[in-house]
Parts: structure tokens; C-alpha cells; sequence
């Protein structure tokens, strides 16, 4: 990489990744993988050696062209796609406010807008799938993995929280709940039942090892668990499930999901949209409105139900006696 690009790229993922955003360490991992991922593209598609690249190079159509090749090269999916872009964009962000010379360049390179993802459901459990699992569990005797799926579910933590709860991050008391550390290192109190309150106390008690770092949870090798290994469990767990129970466990599942479950499961039962948003940690409703996908059943139910309310012999006569402009005047009243 040249001076120039290479400084820029440099003080982005330190100085203001970590110093100033206060961004995790998997923040800045992930910002690192997009940039060595650009370098491997300029090297095979446009011949640009990394020592070689001019930050002035790199223009919004080269930076099209990288996120297409990200698609069709490397198949991503349109997620991750619009994830590589919104490292991309930061980082532009914060070279608009340091190099005056190239505000053009970023203002440009900002306006690239992320592909649309096509609308899918997101796989959750149903509350009888969440029985059938907590009572197989029970039945066999794994009281750490019972818990493990207890906390997932009742916390609804991203599994980088998870792996990270510590024992002081327990409240067991009477308005029991668990701290959670989530991204930006932003710190959230969740409540927890009375039930996993005694759950985690009897796995404590029976099963706990502490191997040095105070986790809750470790793996059988005596570590820490990683992301790959919470989601070796999941995955194993639901395939010996659907094996017993052929009729449920039907989604493509992951640890994940229990967040969306859980947000879910809240949202069908009333809980509004706003305090799911505190719950699971969101700066903004909309990611929250993702999450909580309603019950597509109940919601039927909910509207035909409410629909026999509507007395539409009245509403649709009246609109004959008076003109459409003046029953609208009526009605913004």
C-alpha cells in the first residue's frame, strides 16, 4: 500500500475504530477482513499490487465493481455485501473529514446505496418447539447445555454476549437479571425469570468449573466457548430434535435465532415494539421491526376477528350522500 492509503487505513482501524468509537475488537476485525478483501480484488481484477494502490484509484465505480465480485467471487450474500459497504462507507466518512482533497471522492463513494435483500421469513422456534427442547434437555440430563439454551433464549443475546457472561454479570436476586456488554460496548440490563434463576444456581452448584476468567460457560476443552462452537450445539441439538419430532424444527436454525425468537414471542404476545427494542439492545426501531416478525396465523385470526367489528354498511352509505372532498374535510377532524 502506498503512504497515504495505507496511513489512512491504519489511523481509521485504530486511532478511531478503537480509540474514538470505542468499537469492539470483532468490529475491527470485520472492518480489517473488508480491506484485505479490496486489496485481493485490485490485485486479481485490476492488476493493482497492494504496495502499488493511490487512494485517488479507487473511485465509486471500482468500489461497485469490488462489491460485485464479493457477490459473483466469493458468494457472499446480499447481507454481507451490504455489510462490506457499510465498512466502506465509515471509512470514507472519516477520510471526508480528514483529507479536504478528497471530498468529492467520498461524497461519491457514500452515495452507492445497499442492495435490497429480497423479503424472507427469518427462522424461529415456535413456543412448543421451545418445550419440546427445554423438556429433551431436561430428559437427558445436560444441565449445562439446558442452561446454556435457557439464558440464549430468556436473554435474547447476540452470541457474542453470550459467550462473554461472566459471574459478576449475574443479578440472582429477587429482581433477578443478567448484564449484557453488546456492540460499542454498550451495557444493557436484562431481566431474568425466577425459573432459570434456580436453573442457573443448580448448574452452578453441580456442574460449574471455574477455569480462571470467571465465564459461565466453558467449552469441554476448558475454554471459553467461540462462535463456532455455540453454533456446533445448536446446530447438533435441532438435528436430534427434528429426528425425534419429524413435524417440527423445520427452519434453517442457529444461535441467532433464539434472539429472533425471543423477540417474536414478545411481539405476539403484546409486548410494543419499543421496549423489544431496549430488550434486544437496538439504536433504532427498525432493526427492531425486522426482528419481531408477527405470527402470520394470528395475525389472520387478529384481522378477520376485528374486521366483523367494522360496521361498513354505514361507512360506504355515507360516502353516497356527501361528496368524497367534504367527507374527507369531516374526517380530518
Amino acid at each position: 500500500m502506498s503512504n497515504r492509503f495505507s496511513k489512512l487505513v491504519q489511523d481509521f482501524l485504530t486511532s478511531y475504530i478503537i480509540g474514538e468509537c470505542n468499537y469492539s475488537m470483532n468490529t475491527k476485525a470485520s472492518y480489517a477482513t473488508t480491506f484485505h478483501l479490496l486489496l485481493e480484488f485490485l490485485n486479481k481484477e485490476k492488476n493493482i499490487k497492494p504496495n502499488k494502490i493511490e487512494i485517488e484509484t479507487i473511485t465509486k465505480e471500482v468500489i461497485i465493481q469490488f462489491l460485485d465480485w464479493l457477490e459473483t467471487n466469493r458468494n457472499v450474500s446480499i447481507q454481507t455485501r451490504n455489510q462490506r459497504l457499510a465498512c466502506i462507507k465509515s471509512f470514507y466518512k472519516y477520510v471526508q473529514s480528514n483529507e479536504l482533497d478528497l471530498f468529492d471522492t467520498c461524497v461519491l463513494i457514500l452515495s452507492i446505496k445497499n442492495k435490497k435483500v429480497p423479503n424472507k421469513m427469518i427462522s424461529y422456534f415456535s413456543e412448543e418447539e421451545i418445550k419440546i427442547m427445554i423438556n429433551f434437555l431436561n430428559n437427558s440430563k445436560d444441565l449445562k447445555k439446558l442452561t446454556m439454551i435457557c439464558v440464549l433464549y430468556e436473554t435474547g443475546a447476540r452470541v457474542s454476549e453470550f459467550i462473554n457472561i461472566k459471574l459478576s454479570d449475574l443479578n440472582l436476586s429477587e429482581n433477578a437479571s443478567i448484564t449484557l456488554y453488546g456492540k460499542g460496548n454498550k451495557t444493557r440490563i436484562v431481566p431474568i425469570s425466577q425459573e432459570l434463576v434456580q436453573l442457573i444456581n443448580k448448574y452452578i452448584k453441580q456442574d460449574y468449573i471455574n477455569y480462571g476468567d470467571d465465564c459461565l460457560f466453558y467449552s469441554n476443552l476448558n475454554k471459553k466457548y467461540g462462535r463456532q462452537g455455540i453454533n456446533y450445539i445448536i446446530k447438533d441439538l435441532v438435528i436430534k430434535l427434528k429426528n425425534l419430532n419429524p413435524s417440527y424444527f423445520k427452519g434453517n436454525y442457529h444461535p441467532h435465532s433464539f434472539r429472533h425468537t425471543k423477540a417474536t414471542h414478545l411481539y405476539n404476545n403484546g409486548t410494543p415494539l419499543l421496549y423489544i427494542k431496549d430488550f434486544l439492545g437496538h439504536s433504532t426501531i427498525t432493526s427492531t421491526e425486522i426482528y419481531a416478525t408477527p405470527d402470520l396465523g394470528r395475525q389472520r385470526k387478529e384481522i378477520l376477528k376485528n374486521a366483523e367489528n367494522i360496521d361498513t354498511k354505514k361507512r360506504y352509505s355515507s360516502l353516497k350522500k356527501e361528496t368524497l372532498d367534504n367527507w374527507l374535510k369531516n374526517n380530518m377532524k
